[in-house]
């Protein structure tokens, strides 16, 4: 039976440290020490374990199916977001990249549109680029459109497909667009909201792991959004993955990091063009 969690020592923190990179490619740096300590401990009680070097034997030796390591994946990643966030990027859509698109399209190619959000978290990302595609009036029922939307998390990525979200989530959506697209819940689902299925619909969910070598995707992209990812990464991380995710650019497509992100040490054929937006050439 488990007893009273101690934080986690420095010999057990730097075998998680080191197991959690390999598996995840997130690199804990020692002011992490704590935070870890604070998420595993809730895996500990949980299968009445007395100390973290005993969860570290159980999810390599007692774990055949991978079960546990998927929770403790689930534990240490962090899952900030919200509606429309960075507005900017949305804004670049609409007046740049979609218009782009539909100009194609009008000049013989296809009527087809391909974005991935990559880091989908509870969903508030893959929902917000899901409402810009819906109120750009070129993309009509003719249009092939479709949205990939992962995470490593499969916690936040059953509650992203689910398209359920508390009402005052919606706050930077604003009141005309929230009665358009989601549902309002009453009863027990009072103060919530659902998305209304013309969202749901273009949304496709899938668990990715942006360190594995192969992604199992068939598609390439118009758009990628990959946003307050590589922050979490050591250089090596960024360039490997930065690399893979422009091998699933269409030519002319684009990447979209997070505010603070930046790929200049990444050599990569990427243009930049500028608040963390950048472009394959054709």
């Amino acid at each position: 039976m488990s007893v009273g969690i101690q934080t986690i020592s420095e010999d057990d923190f730097q075998a998680f440290q080191h197991l959690i990179y390999t598996e995840t490619g997130i690199a804990l740096n020692d002011s992490k020490r704590c935070l870890l300590s604070s998420r595993l401990a809730k895996r500990l009680r949980a299968l009445r374990l007395n100390d973290y070097i005993e969860y570290y034997d159980y999810i390599l030796q007692r774990d055949p199916s991978g079960t546990e390591m998927q929770e403790m994946i689930n534990c240490i990643t962090t899952n900030k977001t919200d509606f429309l966030r960075e507005p900017h990027h949305f804004d670049f859509l609409t007046s740049n990249i979609f218009p782009a698109v539909a100009r194609k399209a009008a000049t013989g190619g296809p009527r087809k549109l391909r974005i991935w959000c990559a880091a989908s978290s509870n969903g508030h990302e893959p929902y917000s680029l899901a409402m810009t595609v819906r109120e750009f009036s070129a993309f009509d029922a003719s249009w092939d459109v479709k949205l990939l939307a992962s995470d490593i998390d499969t916690n936040v990525l059953a509650h992203a497909e689910q398209g359920v979200f508390d009402a005052e989530d919606l706050a930077p959506v604003g009141d005309l667009r929230t009665r358009r697209y989601f549902d309002r819940g009453t009863g027990s689902f009072a103060g919530k909201v659902r998305a209304k299925r013309t969202l749901r619909d273009l949304l496709t969910f899938r668990q990715i792991n942006l360190i594995e070598d192969s992604w199992q995707i068939n598609a390439k992209f118009d758009v990628i959004f990959c946003r307050n990812v590589m922050i979490y990464f050591d250089l090596p991380t960024q360039r490997k993955v930065v690399e893979h995710l422009t091998r699933y650019l269409k030519p002319g497509g684009h990447l979209m990091l997070g505010h603070s992100e930046s790929i200049q040490w990444t050599p990569n054929p990427l243009r930049s063009l500028g608040h963390t937006m950048f472009q394959l050439p054709e």
